[in-house]
């Protein structure tokens, strides 16, 4: 099971785990097959993130970065994103888009 960014997530996945919103209330059960209409849900609901079954070996790649390009991800979106509150729930998004995209690049 792994949790993947709702910008990663196409039509078509399986749900791993129950989606709740902020009050816990079950919007979607695992199992689930993701449509069109569910990614619209979750952005409605401001779900940021999902658990997919079968996407572990994207999760197994972001284990195998080198600690030290992680850092530096880490330390440039802090720079970038220093005048933003990063406990925000669209800003952290936002942070953990902008590190994986820095490190995929320079992984490429």
């Amino acid at each position: 099971m792994a949790k993947i960014l709702l910008d990663n997530v196409e039509i078509g996945m399986e749900l791993d785990a129950d989606v709740v919103d902020r009050q816990g209330r079950v919007l979607l059960k695992t199992g689930v097959i993701l449509s069109e209409k569910h990614l619209r849900v979750f952005n409605t609901w401001g779900i940021l993130e999902v658990e997919i079954k079968g996407d572990a070996e994207a999760e197994e790649k972001k284990k195998n970065y080198p600690p030290e390009l992680v850092e530096e991800a880490n330390r440039l979106a802090k720079i970038h994103f220093q005048h933003n509150d990063l406990n925000h729930p669209v800003i952290k998004n936002l942070f953990q888009h902008w590190q994986n995209h820095y490190i995929d690049n320079k992984v490429s």
